[in-house]
C-alpha cells in the first residue's frame, strides 16, 4: 500500500500569484491511516491547508502550487476531492435550518440511491455515530438539535460517501468538555474502524497529544512552515494557560438592575420546555457567566434576551421595563451579541469598514445630516471614531478594507466585539465567544474585554462551556442544567465548592 498523502513543496497564496504567500513549501507526508494533528495559533494558515485538500482554497481568495501530490499509489494533477471529506467547526450553522436531517442525507448522496436505500444508509450512518435512536434523528430539523448532535450529524454526512480522508476542522472547539470527549472518542473509534485518516486541525495541544499519532505545527503564518512536532514540543505548546485576570466584585453597582429574567420558561410548540422557571437578575457593572453543558440551553436564553424568541411564560425586563415594549432599534442601542459564529455573523461581501460603519445605526450620531457636505464631515467623525477603537482592540487601520473571508478567527472576533461597541450599548451579551480561538488568542480578547469593561462602564453578560474563561472574567457565574439554574454565586465559591453533578462535569477537561 502507498502512502495515504504525500505533498511536496506546496504554496498557498492569497491572490492571484504567489507574492503574499500564506504557506510556502509544504512537505506532507501520512503513510498509514491513523489521526494526525494540524496546530497552530489562529491566523497561521491551519484551515486554509485543509481547504487546499479539497481544491477550496478559492473561497478564501487563495491560490496554490506543488511539486508532488500523491493519493495512494497515484501521483494527480488534479486532487481527487471525492478521496476527502470536511467537518466544519460550527455544527448548527453548517446545516441548512429549513430543511430536515433526512434531506440533508439526501442532497449529501454522490451517485443513485433509492429513496429506501437512502434511508437504510442515513439511519446506518447515524446509528455508527452513537445515536440510540436514528429514527427520531431523521425527523429533526437542525435547531432541534443540541450542538453535539449536530456535530455527530455532520461526521455521518462525511462519512456517507466512504472518504479516505476526513479534515476536522476545530470540530469540538464549540462544544463542552463532556461532548468534546464523546466527539473525540467517536473519530478515534471511527478512524480504527473504517482505516480512515483524521486530519484533526486544533488550537488545542491537549487534545492533539490525547488522540493523534502524529503531529504537525504551523509557526509564523509568513513563514508558514508545515513541520513534524516531538513530544517535548507539547509542554512548550501547553505553556499558554488563560491568564486569571477576574475583575473585582467591588466594581458592581449594585442600586441599579440592568436585566431582569423573571419566572421565564421557553419550548418549541407542543415539545416540553427547553427553559424551566428561570430567574435571575444582572446589575450594573457585573461580568455575570453563564454556564452549561450542550444543550442545557444556554444559547436560548440568548435568543430570548435578543428578542429572537418569545418567551412561553414569564418576562425579561431591561432597566425595569418588559423587553417586548422597546422597538427593535432602541433595543439595539442598549443591548448588543457577540456571537460564537465567527464567519456566519459577517457580512462575506462587506468589507469591513462598511460593516462597523453600521453599527451606528442604531446610535444617535446615525441620524442623517441635511447636505452631502456635512454627510462626509459625519463619515469622516465616524471612521476616526473606528480608527481609535481598532486602536484599543489592537487591529492595525489597514484591515478595513479587506473582506471577512481574508482574516483570521481572533480577527474576525475582534471586530464583532468592536461592531457591537461602536453601538455604544449598556450590555453586551458574549454568547461562546471564544471556542475557536487559540489560547494566545483567548488572553487578547479576555484583556480586550477587561479593559473595555473598565474604560466603558459596559454591563456584560459571558456565556460559554468553558469554566477557565469564566474563571477568567467573571465575578458571578450560573450554571445551567437541563433547562434549569441549578447554582447561582460568586464565581470562585461555586467552582471551589461545586455541588451539582452538571457543574462537576464541566470542571473536567480533556487532559
Amino acid at each position: 500500500m502507498g502512502n495515504v498523502i504525500k505533498i511536496k513543496s506546496m504554496n498557498i497564496s492569497l491572490g492571484s500569484d504567489f507574492r503574499n504567500s500564506i504557506l510556502e513549501n509544504v512537505d506532507f507526508e501520512i503513510s498509514s491511516p491513523t489521526m494526525v494533528s494540524i496546530m497552530g495559533e489562529s491566523g497561521v494558515g491551519k484551515s486554509l491547508f485543509g481547504f487546499s485538500l479539497l481544491s477550496k482554497e478559492g473561497l478564501y481568495g487563495a491560490i496554490k502550487e506543488y511539486d508532488l501530490f500523491e493519493c495512494g499509489n497515484n501521483i494527480v494533477t488534479d486532487i481527487p476531492v471525492e478521496h476527502f471529506a470536511y467537518v466544519p467547526q460550527e455544527p448548527l450553522s453548517s446545516l441548512n435550518p429549513v430543511i430536515s436531517i433526512l434531506k440533508h442525507f439526501d442532497l449529501n448522496q454522490k451517485g443513485d440511491c433509492g429513496v429506501l436505500d437512502l434511508k437504510e444508509v442515513s439511519l446506518r450512518l447515524l446509528a455508527e455515530v452513537g445515536f440510540a435512536d436514528p429514527n427520531y434523528i431523521l425527523l429533526k430539523y437542525p435547531h432541534e438539535l443540541s450542538g453535539g448532535m449536530a456535530q455527530r450529524v455532520l461526521i455521518a454526512l462525511a462519512l456517507q460517501n466512504n472518504p479516505k480522508i476526513l479534515i476536522a476542522d476545530e470540530a469540538t472547539s464549540s462544544l463542552d468538555t463532556v461532548s468534546e470527549k464523546i466527539i473525540l472518542d467517536l473519530l478515534s473509534k471511527i478512524s480504527e474502524s473504517r482505516d480512515l485518516t483524521i486530519l484533526l486541525i486544533t488550537h488545542d495541544s491537549r487534545i492533539a497529544k490525547s488522540y493523534c499519532s502524529e503531529h504537525y505545527f504551523i509557526k509564523n503564518k509568513k513563514l508558514s512552515l508545515i513541520e513534524s512536532i516531538n513530544s517535548e514540543s507539547f509542554h512548550q505548546l501547553s505553556s499558554h494557560k488563560i491568564e486569571d485576570s477576574t475583575l473585582s466584585a467591588s466594581l458592581v453597582n449594585n442600586l441599579r438592575e440592568v436585566v431582569e429574567v423573571k419566572n421565564l420558561s421557553f419550548g418549541f410548540l407542543n415539545n416540553e420546555n427547553i427553559l424551566k422557571d428561570i430567574n435571575f437578575k444582572i446589575n450594573q457593572g457585573e461580568v455575570l457567566g453563564l454556564i452549561g453543558l450542550s444543550g442545557s440551553g444556554k444559547s436560548t436564553i440568548t435568543k430570548l434576551l435578543m428578542k429572537l424568541y418569545k418567551a412561553k411564560n414569564g418576562s425579561c425586563f431591561l432597566f425595569g421595563k418588559d423587553i417586548s415594549h422597546y422597538s427593535a432599534k432602541i433595543y439595539a442601542s442598549y443591548v448588543q451579541i457577540v456571537f460564537q459564529d465567527l464567519y456566519g455573523s459577517l457580512n462575506p461581501k462587506r468589507k469591513i469598514l462598511d460593516i462597523l460603519l453600521d453599527s451606528f445605526l442604531v446610535n444617535k450620531s446615525s441620524i442623517e445630516p441635511v447636505s452631502s457636505q456635512s454627510n462626509l464631515l459625519n463619515r469622516q467623525d465616524l471612521e476616526s471614531k473606528i480608527h481609535i477603537y481598532l486602536e484599543k482592540v489592537g487591529l492595525n487601520v489597514n484591515i478595513l478594507s479587506k473582506y471577512p473571508s481574508l482574516l483570521s478567527g481572533g480577527q474576525r472576533q475582534k471586530i464583532l466585539i468592536l461592531k457591537a461597541l461602536l453601538a455604544n450599548p449598556k450590555l453586551i451579551i458574549f454568547d461562546e465567544p471564544m471556542s475557536s480561538l487559540d489560547i494566545k488568542s483567548q488572553n487578547e480578547i479576555i484583556e480586550i474585554i477587561k479593559s473595555l469593561y473598565l474604560e466603558e462602564n459596559i454591563t456584560i453578560l459571558f456565556i460559554t462551556h468553558d469554566y477557565r474563561l469564566i474563571q477568567a472574567l467573571c465575578n458571578r457565574v450560573i450554571v445551567l442544567s437541563d433547562g434549569e439554574i441549578v447554582e447561582d454565586g460568586k464565581t470562585s465559591e461555586v467552582f471551589a465548592n461545586p455541588k451539582h453533578n452538571a457543574t462537576k462535569k464541566i470542571l473536567e477537561v480533556v487532559k
